[in-house]
């Protein structure tokens, strides 16, 4: 029994001892959060700012695409070698955009256009967004653009899973407030439709409308010179609000008696439902009960998405 006893005593012992050992060890650093939030000793006004914006709205702002540039030390020929990390935007959920893609952005250059953009964000684009809408971090440049086909195309925003990157144009300072309201519509046209894109199981009903006429052809017999104002009657008699386009980088030719697919309905009455208000669509559609009915469902599920009109 004595035995025993001493024997469980240096276990408990050493349990102690581990235990003492695991209280005392240095937390870990959170790199991530450190790679998104500016030094905290940093007293520049971009830094004050991106501070200031994240105390308020509880996520981070960034202009730059650069994570982190650490040293790591002289290698062989004595070059200092560095560790670059980047936002990478990865895998899109861009609306009309998806994949793995290597974007490019022009940064906002001066203090007073990143305080002018801030501006903007929280008075056009963050009151419209309730929390679930909130991405971890903010991403502001001046453009963005990849390559396609060999040509440049151009967005106003881009959803990925560590940040939302949103381009406001070099001349965001001086827009007006009728250009504000527009890019803020493009933003959430984008940006809302994104998340729809990546859940289809939520269009269910909406997509429902069209009876599956998505790609679909129709006659073209009533329009043998392939009038644009014809072609879309057809299309607005289906529910949609816009046409079939065969898109290759920065070539886009439209097409006759053809529905449009499930990506270019859902960003095209996305962006519908930012440019026009419910009541002006009753009246402009009329003659359309299709897309006044689909009109209603998306704005819903735009409201249950965590939209705030």
């Amino acid at each position: 029994m004595r035995y025993c006893f001493i024997y469980l005593s240096v276990l408990l012992l050493v349990g102690v001892i581990a235990c003492g050992d695991e209280d005392t060890l240095t937390p870990e650093v959170d790199t991530i959060t450190d790679c998104f939030a500016p030094d905290p000793n940093a007293t520049d006004e971009e830094s004050v700012l991106r501070r200031e914006f994240y105390d308020t709205e509880r996520s981070y702002l960034l202009f730059n695409d650069t994570l982190r540039h650490k040293e790591l030390g002289v290698d062989y020929n004595g070059d200092m070698q560095y560790e670059t990390e980047l936002l990478d935007i990865g895998y899109t959920l861009s609306s009309g955009v998806s994949g793995s893609i290597d974007y490019e952005y022009d940064y906002l250059q001066s203090i007073e256009d990143k305080k002018a953009a801030v501006s903007f964000m929280k008075e056009y684009i963050l009151p419209h967004l309730s929390t679930s809408l909130k991405p971890f971090s903010w991403f502001i440049p001046s453009a963005i653009s990849h390559m396609s086909g060999g040509s440049t195309v151009t967005l106003t925003a881009v959803a990925g899973q560590r940040s939302v990157a949103i381009a406001v144009g070099d001349d965001i300072t001086n827009k007006t407030d009728v250009q504000k309201k527009a890019l803020a519509s493009s933003i959430f046209a984008s940006y809302l439709g994104s998340r729809f894109i990546s859940n289809e199981a939520a269009l269910e009903e909406f997509y429902a409308v069209c009876n599956g006429l998505h790609s679909g052809n129709f006659s073209t017999a009533d329009n043998p010179t392939q009038s644009e104002e014809i072609n879309m009657k057809h299309q607005y008699e289906a529910g949609f609000v816009t046409q079939h386009y065969i898109r290759y980088g920065s070539f886009i030719m439209r097409t006759v008696g053809v529905y449009p697919t499930k990506d270019e309905d859902i960003t095209s009455f996305t962006e519908f439902i930012f440019t026009y208000t419910m009541d002006e669509i009753e009246t402009k559609f009329v003659d359309y009960p299709k897309v006044i009915e689909r009109a209603r469902i998306l704005s819903d599920l735009i409201v249950d998405l965590g939209y705030i009109y």
